[in-house]
């Protein structure tokens, strides 16, 4: 491993401070899966300040299978009464649209937002607007990876331990989503 690129890490900085600007939310998933036919069972969304605007479980139309509630805890039993995501979704819309979304991996939440609404036949219209706080997190560290040819990337509970926050990755949506808010004010040097 290299030393901290002092441009890729400014530059971070500096990108950090222009989201924050936005006064983006954040947003975290968990699912019963990595698959392509897998889906959302759990999702909260978290304002610039750090409020929670939404955090609810969501009834899965496929079972959830035990590996997945391994990770992160969420049973059959715990969704049973949940709202289905086409309900959900009419929530969930008007929170994200003309927001920056901060995720930790977002291509995942991304597609698994996609993904839920696939399996209900529900066209995807909406436009929304990522930002990936994985990506920005490899190139603050600047650690090049030079078998992959890219910055080495971190999990958020390593990102999290890396720059001191207090705030434990659960694998719940609502403490990884207040990791994330708390680890792009890390970055942007500012306090959460």
């Amino acid at each position: 491993m290299v030393a901290p690129n002092l441009t890729s890490r400014q530059q971070a900085i500096q990108e950090a401070r222009q989201v924050l600007a936005q006064n983006p939310v954040y947003l975290d998933t968990e699912t019963t899966g990595l698959n392509k036919s897998d889906e959302i069972v759990e999702i909260t969304i978290i304002d610039a300040a750090g409020q929670v605007l939404l955090n609810s479980l969501v009834r899965p139309l496929q079972p959830i299978p035990p590996s997945a509630t391994q990770i992160h805890g969420i049973s059959n039993d715990m969704v049973q009464k949940s709202p289905a995501w086409p309900i959900l979704w009419m929530q969930i819309r008007p929170l994200l649209l003309n927001k920056i979304i901060v995720a930790y991996n977002s291509d995942f939440d991304h597609r698994l937002l996609q993904q839920s609404h696939a399996l209900y036949k529900l066209p995807w219209r909406d436009r929304l607007t990522f930002f990936d706080l994985l990506t920005l997190y490899a190139k603050f560290r600047g650690e090049w990876d030079a078998n992959r040819r890219s910055w080495r990337y971190f999990s958020l509970d390593q990102a999290g331990k890396s720059s001191n926050i207090a705030l434990p990755n659960a694998h719940r949506a609502t403490a990884d989503t207040l990791l994330t808010h708390a680890l792009l004010h890390d970055i942007a040097g500012q306090t959460a």
